[in-house]
């Protein structure tokens, strides 16, 4: 069976990439490190790295240029211009994830959630959402990596998003990390148990293979 896509989107500031990381750490302790496991999903950015951010972990840093010639060769699943600077998902590496039986996992937009949906119809999109905007504001401005002009929008942002919540699957209040990231695997877990009309017919397949082995 291909691998489940679960999408997380959130305001900049509601700590997305830190639960995704303690959601991924949770399920290798929890499958065992058995399986195709679950992958990160790694964006291209025309942004240029943060402190501490690194090459192929985080994103994959290219020039506008190069985004805009990726685009124009539709070597994107999706994409999206947030705040100035793009980002996207490569097709061919999502294709290649959860044909493996891999799942994955995205730390997206909301209109790269809207656009994984309509590539990927049994995606799941997740919407993490911070415990106030006052602590939203408060994370952001501790980076210290966003100017002033730079806050105020992508609070106005979060406030617009928000408003469009109703279009995702589940929400997921980001008050603890850990519990959080139980959240996020709980979600998987009933996902990998729904039968989907793709999935019917391998199924009952490998129930009946698995039965008749039994036998002999």
């Amino acid at each position: 069976m291909n691998g489940r896509i679960v999408v997380v989107s959130a305001p900049s500031g509601s700590g997305k990439g830190t639960v995704i990381g303690k959601f991924i750490a949770l399920c290798k302790k929890k499958y065992n490190n058995a399986g195709p496991g679950v992958s990160s999903s790694v964006s291209y950015t025309s942004r240029s790295p943060r402190r501490g951010e690194s090459e192929g972990v985080h994103y994959y840093f290219v020039t506008k240029n190069i985004f805009q010639y990726m685009i124009a060769n539709d070597e994107f699943v999706e994409w999206d211009l947030y705040q100035g600077d793009y980002y996207g998902t490569s097709k061919e590496k999502t294709e290649h994830i959860i044909k493996s039986g891999a799942d994955i996992v995205f730390d997206i937009t909301i209109n790269g959630a809207y656009a994984i949906r309509r590539h990927f119809q049994n995606a799941v999109l997740v919407y993490l959402l911070p415990p106030s905007f006052e602590e939203l504001e408060r994370r952001l401005r501790a980076r210290g990596t966003e100017t002033e002009d730079k806050i105020i929008g992508r609070l106005t942002e979060a406030r617009k998003e928000i408003m469009s919540i109703d279009k995702f699957d589940y929400y997921i209040i980001n008050t603890d990390v850990s519990e959080a990231a139980d959240r996020l695997y709980s979600i998987l877990t009933a996902e990998k148990c729904r039968i989907q009309s793709a999935d019917k017919q391998t199924l009952i397949d490998q129930i009946v293979h698995d039965k008749l082995d039994a036998r002999r």
